[in-house]
């Protein structure tokens, strides 16, 4: 099987800093990263929103925020306004927190109406719904896949990476029951992936997209890996 090169690896990640107190210089920083690996996209929080477009905007990196993060368990009516002033300041896409607190509840009607809001306020901008998967079981993970899919969400990602880390396998599972559950949505892995190898493996399970805070760590290490083949040419070390 092909390697996987560093800039195709590249397009998967959505780099993320949502340090709450990183300074406007350490933002910077980090967009000057993210546009030197052309990433597919960063994740800033909605303070940097505005920042990130107006130093992106001559790239095709796509600036994602979050909504109600990373608890989940704001109103419907906040939810919808922070959309609003995100899409506004210049976010590309959105990703938001169902209510983790309804969805452990099971109160599903709740999960649904916050769900369905947020989409109608994002109108064209692709939403991604995070329904923190180190906090609910399999059957509140297939309900909330399920009316991710009814409610047409564009993405359906595993965790904030704030509220506990699933172990590979965990997060496996958990891919495959949102897969089995919402087969029209695609979906987003996060929390935890800091190395190249796994991010590798979690996009063949079938993701679309992985959040990474360590998108240059794992690109370092993929391209070290194709320096040392070409190096010792075929034989060297594999991928996986």
């Amino acid at each position: 099987m092909r390697m996987i090169t560093p800039e195709e690896l590249a397009k998967y990640i959505e780099f993320t800093n949502l340090d709450n107190t990183a300074t406007e210089e350490q933002m910077i920083a980090f967009l000057e990263i993210a546009e030197e690996y052309n990433f597919y996209a960063v994740v800033v929080s909605p303070h940097y929103v505005n920042l990130a477009s107006t130093i992106l905007k001559d790239t095709d990196i796509k600036v994602v925020t979050v909504i109600d993060f990373p608890l989940g368990a704001g109103s419907t009516e906040g939810k919808v306004a922070e959309v609003k002033a995100a899409i506004e300041n210049g976010a590309d896409e959105i990703d938001m927190v169902a209510n983790i607190p309804a969805i452990k509840s099971h109160d599903f009607e709740l999960v649904e109406y916050d769900i369905k809001s947020v989409k109608e306020a994002c109108k064209d901008t692709p939403l991604k719904v995070i329904i923190e998967c180190p906090l609910i079981d399999d059957y509140e993970k297939s309900t909330t896949a399920r009316i991710c899919d009814d409610c047409k969400v564009d993405y359906v990602k595993t965790s904030t990476g704030f509220n506990g880390v699933e172990s590979f396998n965990e997060m496996i599972n958990s891919i495959k029951v949102i897969k089995k559950n919402a087969p029209h949505t695609k979906i987003k892995a996060a929390g935890g992936i800091s190395n190249y190898k796994t991010a590798y493996n979690i996009i063949s399970s079938g993701v679309d997209k992985i959040g990474a805070s360590s998108g240059k760590q794992i690109i370092d290490q993929l391209k070290h890996v194709h320096d040392d083949l070409e190096e010792v040419g075929p034989t060297g070390p594999r991928l996986i």
